[in-house]
C-alpha cells in the first residue's frame, strides 16, 4: 500500500470520527438542554399549580379549585395534572371528590419521601414529555397555617401535584439545530477533505515519487524520475536534475574506465564503478611499479608477485612468443615448469586461453598431466604475445583464477605498453649481444648466460656441457686468401654451429676464430658426440677462395658443469685447456678435459 494511500485512510477517517464525535456530541447537547427546558417548564408551571392551591386555601374556596385545575390542564403543553392526598389528609377528609388517590409508584414515592421526582421521557426523534410529581408540605408561617386546619405536623406532605408536558416546541428547535449543525459540519468536512487531497496530500504523491527514485538509485536503475504531473514543485524539479547529472556523470565515467577495466556488477553501477575504480588504482599503482623496474626479469618477478598475492597461486609462469619468428621462450619460472613450452605454447599459438577444465583444453605440451592448469595469452604488440600460465595440484584452486581472468587481461592491457618497453629495451641488449659478424651471441652475452646458470643450478642442478672450438692456423686464411675469406670462414663456422645444434644451446662467438658453446641437461657422452659431430662437420666444408677452394680443420675441448667446477666460467676455462691440447696433438681432434690438463697448464 502506498504511503498516500495509508495517510490518506488515517487521515479521513480520524476526521470522520472527529466530526461524528462533534455530530453526536452535539445531538446529546441538544437532548440534554431540551430536558432540561422541559423540566425548568414543569417545575415552574408546579410552582404555580402550588400558589393556586394555596390561595384557594387561604380563601377557603379549595372545593373550586376544579376549575382552576381544568384551566390548567388546558394550556397547550399540558397532558395531564392531577392532585393526589396524602392517607392524613384523607382520614381527616376523606378522598375527596376527584379521585384523588395515588396513581403510580412515583406518587407513592414523593408522599412517602416528601421529595419532588421528575423524569423525561422520549429522544431527539420522538415527542419528550416531562413528568413532574412535587410534594405539597405543611407549613406554620403566617397566615398560612396549614396545621390550623389539618391534624398533621410542619413539613409533613400534604399531598402531591403530578403533572405530564410535552415539549414539541423544543423538540422542534432541536430539529432545526440539528440540521443547521449538520451542514455546517458537512461543510466543513467536506472544505478539509478538499484541502487535504488538493494541498496537502499531493506532497505525499512527490514523497512517494521521491521514495521510488531513491529505492531504483539504490538499487541501480537511474532511469526513474518523479512524474511530470508531480514535478511541478522545486524540491521534486532539483530531484530529477540531480539524479540525471548523476546518470550522466556515471555513464560517462563507465565509458572513460569500460576502456581500462571491466565493469562488473552492471545491475549495480554505483558497485560496478567503486570496484572499477579500486581496481583501477591497483592497476595504476602497479603499472608505476613496472616502470621503475631495470630490466625484463625484474619485471616479469613483479608480474608473477602481483597475480600470485591475488589469486593465492604459488606456481606461476610466464612466456612470451614471438608469432613472426615462433620463437618461445620461458620469460619466468616460480618452480619446475611442468610444460615443455619452449617447444612452442599452444596458448601462446592460438590467442585463446588453455584451460584443464574444458574438455578441449588438454594441452599436448604438459608434462604432468595430472595437473590443474590455466594458461592466459595476451597479445602486447605484433612481435610478442605474452602468456601467464599458473599451475596447481588442487583443482579448486584454480576457481579464483577462472572466475577473474578479466582482471588478468585488464592488468595486461594496463601494464602491456611498459611489458612492451622493456622488452624493446632488452631487445636493444640483445643486440648489443649479438656478434655482426657471425650472427652468434658475444661475449657479454656469454658472462650474463654464466651468471644466470650458476644461479639456477642451485635450484634445479641441471648440468650444462661445455665447448670450447679455435679454427686450426686460421690467421694464415687472412693471410693468404684476405679478411672476405676470413669473414666468410667465420660465418660458415656460425652457420654449421646454428644447424648441427639445438636451439636450448647457446652458442657464443668470445674472440677471433674462437667459438663457446654450452650445451643445455646433457651427459658426457653427449657432449663428446657433440664435440665430434661439429669437428667433422667443419672438416667436410669447403671453403670458397677466389676461383678455387680450401678446407680448414677446428681444434675442440669439452668440460662438463658442474661436474668439473661449480663455477660454469671455470669449466669454459677448462675446456679451453682442452681445446689447446687438441692443437699440440696436431689440430682437427676433440679432447675431453681432464685434471692431468692442470698439471701440464
Amino acid at each position: 500500500m502506498h504511503l498516500k494511500t495509508k495517510i490518506s485512510l488515517l487521515l479521513y477517517s480520524s476526521l470522520f470520527i472527529l466530526f461524528a464525535a462533534i455530530f453526536w456530541n452535539t445531538i446529546v447537547d441538544l437532548r440534554n438542554a431540551s430536558a432540561k427546558s422541559a423540566e425548568s417548564q414543569a417545575l415552574a408551571t408546579a410552582k404555580v399549580i402550588e400558589a393556586g392551591l394555596t390561595a384557594h386555601m387561604i380563601s377557603g374556596t379549595m372545593d373550586q379549585r376544579e376549575a382552576f385545575i381544568n384551566q390548567v390542564s388546558s394550556l397547550e403543553t399540558m397532558k395531564q395534572l392531577w392532585l393526589t392526598r396524602s392517607s392524613k389528609v384523607s382520614q381527616q377528609y376523606g378522598k375527596g371528590p376527584f379521585g384523588e388517590d395515588a396513581r403510580d409508584g412515583i406518587d407513592k414515592s414523593v408522599l412517602e419521601s416528601g421529595e419532588a421526582v421528575i423524569e423525561s421521557t422520549g429522544g431527539i426523534f420522538e415527542d419528550a414529555t416531562v413528568r413532574l410529581s412535587v410534594p405539597y408540605k405543611a407549613t406554620a408561617n403566617g397566615k398560612l397555617d396549614c396545621l390550623s386546619c389539618h391534624d398533621v405536623k410542619a413539613g409533613d406532605t400534604l399531598g402531591v401535584i403530578s403533572i405530564e408536558m410535552q415539549t414539541n416546541d423544543l423538540k422542534a428547535l432541536s430539529y432545526r439545530n440539528i440540521i443547521i449543525g449538520s451542514i455546517l459540519l458537512l461543510i466543513l468536512f467536506g472544505g478539509m477533505v478538499y484541502f487535504l487531497h488538493k494541498k496537502v496530500l499531493i506532497y505525499f504523491d512527490r514523497f512517494d515519487a521521491m521514495g521510488r527514485c531513491a529505492r531504483e538509485a539504490e538499487s541501480g536503475d537511474l532511469t526513474v524520475r518523479i512524474p511530470e504531473e508531480l514535478a511541478h514543485d522545486k524540491d521534486a524539479k532539483a530531484l530529477n536534475a540531480l539524479i540525471e547529472k548523476f546518470q550522466t556523470s556515471l555513464q560517462t565515467i563507465q565509458e572513460n574506465l569500460s576502456g581500462i577495466v571491466v565493469m562488473d556488477h552492471v545491475s549495480d553501477p554505483l558497485m560496478a564503478l567503486s570496484d572499477g575504480s579500486r581496481r583501477l588504482n591497483d592497476v595504476t599503482g602497479f603499472t608505476q611499479t613496472l616502470h621503475r623496474d631495470a630490466n625484463t626479469t625484474e619485471a616479469y618477478e613483479h608480474i608473477a608477485n602481483h597475480f600470485s598475492e591475488k589469486f593465492t597461486i604459488d606456481d606461476i609462469n610466464l612466456i612470451t612468443y614471438n608469432p613472426l619468428s615462433q620463437e618461445t621462450e620461458i620469460v619466468h619460472e616460480r618452480k619446475v615448469i611442468l610444460c615443455d613450452a619452449q617447444s612452442g605454447c599452444r596458448a601462446a599459438r592460438t590467442g585463446e586461453t588453455v584451460d584443464s577444465s574444458k574438455p578441449d583444453g588438454i594441452c599436448p605440451k604438459m608434462i604432468t598431466p595430472n595437473e590443474h592448469y590455466i594458461c592466459i595469452p595476451y597479445a602486447i604488440t605484433n612481435e610478442s604475445t605474452f602468456v601467464v600460465s599458473m599451475v596447481s595440484d588442487k583443482k579448486n584452486m584454480l576457481h579464483p583464477v577462472r572466475a577473474g581472468t578479466y582482471m588478468i587481461d585488464e592488468t595486461l592491457h594496463a601494464i602491456r605498453g611498459e611489458i612492451a618497453h622493456h622488452q624493446m629495451i632488452e631487445s636493444i641488449q640483445q643486440l648489443q649481444r649479438i656478434d655482426p659478424l657471425s650472427g652468434l651471441y658475444n661475449q657479454s652475452y656469454l658472462r650474463e648466460r654464466m651468471f644466470i646458470i650458476v644461479k639456477e643450478s642451485k635450484r634445479t642442478a641441471i648440468p650444462y656441457g661445455v665447448v670450447v672450438m679455435n679454427v686450426d692456423n686460421f690467421t694464415s686464411v687472412n693471410d693468404v686468401y684476405g679478411e672476405k675469406v676470413g669473414d666468410e670462414a667465420i660465418r660458415l663456422i656460425g652457420r654449421t654451429l646454428l644447424d648441427s645444434l639445438r636451439e636450448s644451446d647457446v652458442i657464443v662467438r668470445t674472440s677471433g676464430d674462437e667459438f663457446v658453446v654450452l650445451l643445455y641437461d646433457c651427459d658426457p657422452a653427449h657432449v663428446a658426440s657433440v664435440g665430434e659431430k661439429v669437428r667433422a662437420l667443419f672438416a667436410n666444408k669447403k671453403l670458397k677462395a677466389h676461383s678455387s677452394g680450401f678446407i680448414k680443420t677446428m681444434s675442440i675441448g669439452t668440460a662438463i658443469f658442474p661436474q668439473h667446477h661449480k663455477d660454469i666460467a671455470q669449466c669454459v676455462e677448462y675446456a679451453r685447456l682442452a681445446m689447446k691440447e687438441a692443437k699440440r696433438e696436431g689440430g682437427n681432434l676433440a679432447v675431453k678435459f681432464h685434471t692431468r690438463l692442470l698439471e701440464s697448464n
